[in-house]
Formats: C-alpha cells, sequence, structure tokens
C-alpha cells in the first residue's frame, strides 16, 4: 500500500515540476513571407478626394533574444526587416471617377526595432513596456495615366479657375510675365498656362522616394509557455502590443525639407502567435504569424504664402508568416 501510494505522489508531482516557472534567456532567427498594405489619403487634390492603394508580399526576417534580469523582470530586443521587396502596382482614386485617375509601381521596405522590458507573473505571462522603432521606405516610379486621367485633369483645372486663392495669383504672374512653359518661353495667355500645367503623371512626375520614420512608446501583455516548460514537447506564445506615436521624421524627395512631429500623431498596432515543438531545454522551432499596423494623421507646414509641404494621411498593416528556430546555448 506505502509503495503504490508512493508512486501516486511522483506521478501527481511530475506535471507539476514540469509546470514550473523559469525566467530563461534565449535567441531566435526566422524567415518568411509578410503581405504589406499601404495607403494614403488626401481630403483635396485639385478639389476631390484622393486615395492610394498599395499591396506586395515581400520576403523577411525576424531575429533577436530574450534577457532574464532574475526572477520576475527581463528584456526583449528584436528586429525585423525586408530582404526582398516585390514591385507592385499602386491605385490612385479620386472621388467622382469611377476608376484609378493614375497608377505607378511601386516597391515597400519595412525595417523595426523593438526594445522592451518584461514583467513576468509567474504563469507564462508578463506585461510589457518598451520603445518600438519603425523605418518604412519605398519608391515609386512608371508613373501612368489611365482612361480616367484626362477628365480628372479637366476637373483639376476647373478647380483653380473656380477658386480665387489659386487662380488671381496664376493671372498676376501672367501679367508680369512670371511663368515659363517647358521650353523656356514666356506664358502670355491662360490657355497657355493651363497646356503646360496641365496634369499628365507619365510627364509630370518623377521617381519618388520616401523613408518615415517613428518611435513609438508601446505597452501590452503576452504569454509564452516556454517559460513554463521547457522539455520535449508543444511550445506556443500569443499576445498583444498598442503603441503611441513619440516622434516621426518623414524625408520625400519631391519635398524640400524633412517633416517632423513630437508626440501624438498616430497609433501602432502588433499581434503576435506561434506554435511550435521544443526539440530539447536548449533547441525548438515554431511558426509564428505577426501583424504589425500602424496609422498616421498628416502632417503639412507652410514654407511661404505659395508653397505648402504636406504628408497626406497614412495606413500601413503588414501580416507574416515566418519558420523561427530559438534556441538558448
Amino acid at each position: 500500500m506505502k509503495s503504490n501510494r508512493l508512486t501516486l505522489a511522483l506521478c501527481l508531482a511530475a506535471p507539476l515540476a514540469q509546470a514550473e516557472f523559469s525566467n530563461t534567456s534565449y535567441s531566435f532567427f526566422a524567415a518568411g513571407f509578410e503581405n504589406v498594405n499601404y495607403s494614403e489619403h488626401l481630403d483635396n487634390f485639385g478639389g476631390s478626394k484622393v486615395d492610394s492603394s498599395f499591396s506586395a508580399t515581400n520576403f523577411v526576417q525576424r531575429s533577436g533574444g530574450y534577457t532574464a534580469i532574475d526572477e520576475h523582470f527581463g528584456f526583449f530586443i528584436k528586429t525585423a526587416s525586408t530582404l526582398i521587396a516585390q514591385e507592385e502596382t499602386e491605385k490612385w482614386d479620386a472621388s467622382g471617377f469611377s476608376g484609378p485617375v493614375q497608377e505607378d509601381v511601386a516597391a515597400m521596405n519595412y525595417q523595426a526595432l523593438d526594445t522592451t522590458m518584461a514583467y513576468h507573473m509567474g504563469n507564462g505571462g508578463y506585461w510589457l513596456l518598451g520603445i518600438h522603432y519603425q523605418k518604412i521606405s519605398f519608391s515609386r516610379f512608371g508613373w501612368e495615366s489611365t482612361d480616367q486621367t484626362e477628365s480628372f485633369a479637366d476637373s483639376i483645372e476647373d478647380y483653380i479657375r473656380n477658386t480665387p486663392a489659386l487662380f488671381n495669383p496664376i493671372q498676376t504672374g501672367i501679367s508680369n510675365g512670371s511663368f515659363k512653359d517647358s521650353a523656356g518661353n514666356i506664358i502670355t495667355t491662360e490657355a497657355e498656362y493651363f497646356a503646360a500645367t496641365r496634369y499628365k503623371p507619365e510627364d509630370t512626375l518623377e521617381v519618388v522616394f520616401e523613408d518615415a520614420s517613428s518611435f513609438s512608446l508601446t505597452g501590452g501583455y503576452e504569454y509564452d509557455s516556454y517559460f513554463m516548460n521547457q522539455s520535449l514537447g508543444l511550445r506556443y506564445i500569443a499576445g498583444a502590443q498598442l503603441g503611441l506615436n513619440l516622434y516621426e521624421n518623414v524625408l520625400n524627395s519631391g519635398n524640400n525639407k524633412a517633416l517632423t512631429r513630437n508626440f501624438g500623431g498616430g497609433i501602432d498596432l502588433r499581434l503576435t502567435a506561434g506554435i511550435g515543438y521544443q526539440f530539447r531545454p536548449e533547441v525548438g522551432a515554431m511558426v509564428m504569424l505577426d501583424a504589425n499596423g500602424s496609422w498616421r494623421d498628416g502632417i503639412k507646414e507652410k514654407l511661404n504664402s505659395a508653397q505648402t509641404v504636406e504628408l497626406p494621411d497614412n495606413t500601413f498593416y503588414a501580416y507574416a508568416l515566418t519558420g523561427s528556430v530559438f534556441w538558448n546555448f
């Protein structure tokens, strides 16, 4: 009877021992594919609301690690970057038109660096607080008209003619001989002016490069079974973080200067989920799904009485599916 009781006690104790919390450091590397989506919105471009839309699938990497400090605290350092960016068509739609008013070819790269403190609850869950840096870079080229471009150009001209704040300076400039056409000839009539400045994407738009960098304060919660059981078997992880924009810097090749903003103007959201297998206490592999989203308000800065630099409202979100290898040698 005593032997049976001892055997039963050991059987009950074994799973409890395996589920004991352990704050253990580890490193990881992952690679896979990420679907990136980007859009811009302008409330008034030549009298119309204009929205762009772009989507592509890129080859990406994720890497970093976790370092334990004591029983409750530790910190993560994680990186993300695009390795190969796919070129895809970007479309621009305007209110009142049945299809895109222009198109271009674009490619987008995404980079991120996260430094995050973790406070463990002792049950596999932990609170997160840190700084998120991201850089969204894209290039636009191969601008083309569509079957809606001519009508859109007519609409822009009508809007300018019927807006005194825009049309009066043009009339004054024509009278003063301030405008020249592409051949260098002085423009002397309104017809010549609008012919010279008519909206033609393939003729008037060049290659555009833009880098949008930002820092955000992030906080959230995550659960990782690794901190409860590092023996052979399944491992799973899930979490979410929300970020508030602290600083933003945007450099566009079409502008004369960089645009900056401090505190506010945007939020970030990140979701993580994964499942895998721990082959031994020191080595494991997982399939990870992570989603990143950022919403940014537009930035507008007046350079002088006649020129304004503007970054439209923009939205970025991406979904990545990667294969990860973890180790704690």
